[in-house]
């Protein structure tokens, strides 16, 4: 298989090529979703029994393996991450790999994150020249999200004494071979709302008869869609979308529908801005149902913070790629966008960096979560490489600071 970087990457990883990519080709032809992973669970942990992990854990975290690879010398703990769920989609990839089950797909490219981490902890057991341990979190559910926040509950970090950690994920705005970071807010929270507007139903040509729910969600869709424009601070990134509206039956033109329902999901990077949003979503779908006299009810579910990747770790890593791979293979400063990791989870715990790694080519130019997305195998050894000597350098600089 031709891969990108091939002279910069480890020469073990490189001779692994062929065999990662098939690896990642079998992971995307038997997806599974949500928390229901086991056996991509104990895919990842065969594997790594082969390879020689010190310790394998695939209890702690239901359906997810955490795996340990000790170094030559003792030391400081270290995380490396990777989500392995799929999406609740058909795969329309065309792919000879492609999925084999309909209405799951690896739309997102976490079989290749599996993979790049799978290929960083071969290597590092294969050659222990550093100080401590890295802990591999092979994490499940993360689409849906809860998956981050039950290894964070599970005492994960405690049992290993995890002093940082690092995670990648496919980037199809960037090209194959190059590698995004960004010190400070990456990736926004989100929130998601959905919402019932009652009113009475009557017929088209007695509206005064009934209580019209549409007249007051059309009111509360423009109402909610101002709050960024006119309520948040016009510096502060803040997304508000409403992604649904339903009410009555577009058979029935000459009917007043009973009830309107609405959903949505709100985007942000500061706490601040994150509950002012909160609130005023509340308050305007109260108000302006009542205004027009209906009642409502409004269940708002935060779901993931935000993905602050931590400053001085953040420049380390994107010097070291700097240096494994050439100034003009890094972009050290990458504009953040508006969708959500719960990898954040992990950045309330310890400071953490999330990297963003280039796919894009001719062959490779859907955008993640579309039917016809597919993983880019041609990254994956440069991946591996540099998730392998990030480890290797930040445990060795924890154990000198520590001596």
């Amino acid at each position: 298989m031709e891969f990108v970087l091939k002279d910069k990457v480890f020469p073990e990883i490189a001779a692994w090529a062929d065999e990662l990519a098939a690896i990642r080709h079998e992971i995307h032809e038997n997806p599974e979703l949500g928390f229901e992973t086991p056996k991509t669970a104990e895919r990842i942990a065969g594997l790594l029994r082969g390879w020689g992990a010190d310790e394998i854990d695939q209890k702690t975290v239901r359906n997810g393996v955490i795996a340990v690879v000790n170094g030559s010398r003792p030391g400081p703990a270290l995380a490396l991450r990777a989500d392995i769920d799929a999406l609740p989609i058909d795969d329309l990839s065309g792919r000879p790999w492609a999925s084999r089950i309909k209405g799951r797909c690896h739309a997102c490219g976490h079989d290749g994150h599996q993979t790049w981490l799978l290929g960083a902890l071969r290597h590092l057991a294969t050659d222990r020249s550093f100080a401590g341990r890295v802990i591999g979190i092979f994490q499940p559910c993360e689409e849906p999200t809860g998956g981050a926040k039950a290894v964070v509950d599970s005492g994960v970090f405690q049992k290993y004494g995890i002093r940082e950690i690092y995670g990648a994920h496919d980037e199809p705005m960037l090209p194959k071979g190059v590698f995004g970071f960004r010190a400070g807010p990456l990736q926004a929270s989100s929130d998601n709302f959905w919402i019932k507007i009652h009113g009475r139903g009557t017929h088209g040509g007695r509206p005064h008869l009934g209580i019209d729910p549409i007249a007051a969600g059309v009111q509360l869709y423009g109402a909610l869609l101002s709050i960024v424009s006119r309520r948040v601070d016009p510096i502060e990134p803040a997304v508000v979308s409403v992604c649904s509206l339903n009410a009555g039956r577009y058979e029935a033109q000459n009917v007043v529908p009973p009830l309107l329902t609405m959903s949505g999901t709100v985007r942000t990077y500061s706490e601040e801005v994150r509950s002012q949003i909160e609130r005023e979503v509340q308050l305007m779908t109260e108000e302006t149902a009542r205004a027009n006299g209906c009642s409502s009810e409004i269940r708002y579910e935060r779901k993931t913070p935000a993905v602050i990747n931590d400053r001085d770790r953040t420049l380390e890593a994107a010097g070291i790629a700097q240096k494994l791979f050439g100034g003009e293979h890094v972009v050290p400063d990458m504009k953040p966008f508006m969708s959500s990791e719960d990898f954040a989870e992990y950045q309330r715990v310890v400071p953490g960096v999330m990297i963003r790694i280039g796919i894009r080519d001719e062959d490779h130019t859907a955008g993640v979560h579309s039917p016809v997305f597919d993983f880019n195998d041609e990254v994956l050894p440069a991946a591996a490489t540099l998730l392998s000597k990030i480890a290797r350098v930040r445990l060795e600089e924890l154990a000198a600071a520590d001596a």
